[in-house]
């Protein structure tokens, strides 16, 4: 099966698009609702990623945090960070990291790193450091430290880019392992996740 930005926006690839959109939505809305330290607004876009790749999944987390923006302008600035968690995301996709449970670990943390290297300059950039969300005491505890504020900004994305994505890859890994081979089959990406079941003799 052919891939790339040619091929990957299939028919279905696209009508998966607006459930990983509704679901990032509904995560970042309780995320802020009850001021948790991390967001887990990202499990659709992965989830997409997994199925549809790099591209589709980019495509995902822009629109997820375009929608999020027009009800928290916050979160504007930072769909760079959902853009970037879709695209590594898919990469990793492609190359099969998620077929088995250590490629799915280390895919946490291959995305943990790429999201809080785009993060932590917007947040710095942006906001000043500070955005209003509860991931702020831990950077305000490393600022009381001495620590600089791009130190204490990166710590704190570094931290906090693990535990969501955590959440976020393993959300997305069960759900991707619990569905019909007739249903991966049909994605450009669905294939490594084929459970090869040898046939009743």
């Amino acid at each position: 099966m052919k891939r790339g930005l040619r091929y990957d926006f299939s028919l279905l690839a696209l009508l998966l698009i607006p459930v990983g959109v509704s679901v990032n939505v509904v995560g970042y809305q309780l995320s802020s609702i009850l001021k948790f330290p991390i967001f887990i607004d990202q499990i659709g876009t992965l989830f997409v990623s997994m199925l549809g790749g790099p591209w589709v999944g980019l495509v995902t987390g822009l629109m997820g945090n375009v929608i999020n923006g027009m009800l928290n302008p916050v979160a504007f600035p930072y769909a760079l960070v959902a853009m970037t968690t879709g695209f590594v995301a898919g990469l990793l996709s492609r190359w099969r990291w998620y077929t088995n449970i250590i490629g799915a670990v280390a895919a946490c943390f291959v995305i943990s790193i790429a999201a809080a290297v785009v993060k932590a300059p917007v947040t710095i950039a942006v906001f000043g450091g500070v955005t209003g969300a509860g991931s702020d005491l831990l950077t305000a505890a490393l600022l009381v430290t001495g620590t600089s504020l791009i130190k204490s900004v990166f710590s704190t994305s570094i931290f906090t880019a693990v535990a969501s994505t955590a959440i976020d890859v393993s959300v997305s890994w069960v759900i991707l392992r619990k569905l019909p081979d007739r249903f991966l089959i049909k994605f450009n990406y669905g294939s490594p996740y084929v459970r090869k079941v040898a046939a009743a003799s």
